[in-house]
């Protein structure tokens, strides 16, 4: 999936327009190790796939990002991105 910033967004002097997120190049073992991601600050949720933080730690592992380039990003995109990747993975 390509997904499109609602408007450019500048990280660590980058300006990114859209970026590439290969859900379909997901295995276990990234849910796996993002879900230990997610859970090192204390994190916690049964139905761990509507979780949004989750989402955005897969989102980081598939995209090759670190998080925090997902973190900073405005509040509408972040949620946007998120969104896509529980649909994907509830879908």
């Amino acid at each position: 999936m390509i997904y499109v910033f609602s408007k450019p967004y500048v990280f660590e002097d980058e300006e990114v327009k859209e970026i590439e997120i290969d859900l379909e190049s997901l295995k276990g073992s990234d849910i796996a190790a993002a879900k230990k991601e997610f859970g090192k600050d204390g994190n916690f949720s049964v139905i761990i796939a509507t979780e949004p933080v989750f989402c955005i730690c897969l989102a980081a592992r598939v995209t090759k990002r670190p998080i925090e380039f997902f973190n900073d990003m405005n509040a509408k995109d972040y949620l946007a991105i998120s969104q896509e990747i529980q649909n994907f993975l509830l879908g």
